[in-house]
């Protein structure tokens, strides 16, 4: 993460982003989704100098652009660091009326392994 910069965070469920798209009658579909994250890293030359990093979302790390290139390339190529959200959600915990655990440690080593392979360079973790 650079100094004076921020991480954008497009790791985004399909749960949430269904609702984003309902919000302008877009059907919450993958492509949708894809072409909705490629705005968002093919935005121009301004998004680096204010962005150094990008928590990506299982779907998105894999995803590539209208031309082919991956989309971890295009963070890459314009010095923003891959990220990637690696806890699988948040589920009632059994035995209590409204408290939740999160999801994940199960296989965590080898996912973030395959990551770091894919590209990725740091990873979130959200327990709520």
């Amino acid at each position: 993460v650079a100094r004076g910069k921020g991480i954008l965070a497009a790791d985004e469920s399909t749960g949430t982003m269904g609702k984003r798209m309902a919000n302008i009658n877009v059907e919450n579909t993958e492509e949708n989704r894809r072409v909705y994250r490629q705005l968002l890293f093919t935005s121009g030359a301004t998004m680096p100098q204010y962005i150094s990093g990008v928590i990506l979302f299982h779907e998105t790390l894999y995803q590539k652009a209208d031309d082919g290139t991956p989309f971890v390339k295009i963070l890459q190529d314009n010095g923003v660091i891959p990220g990637i959200k690696v806890d699988k959600g948040v589920v009632p915990l059994g035995g209590t009326d409204i408290e939740g655990t999160t999801q994940g440690l199960d296989g965590l080593a080898e996912r973030c392994a395959q990551y770091y392979k894919d590209g990725c360079r740091f990873a979130k973790w959200r327990c709520v």
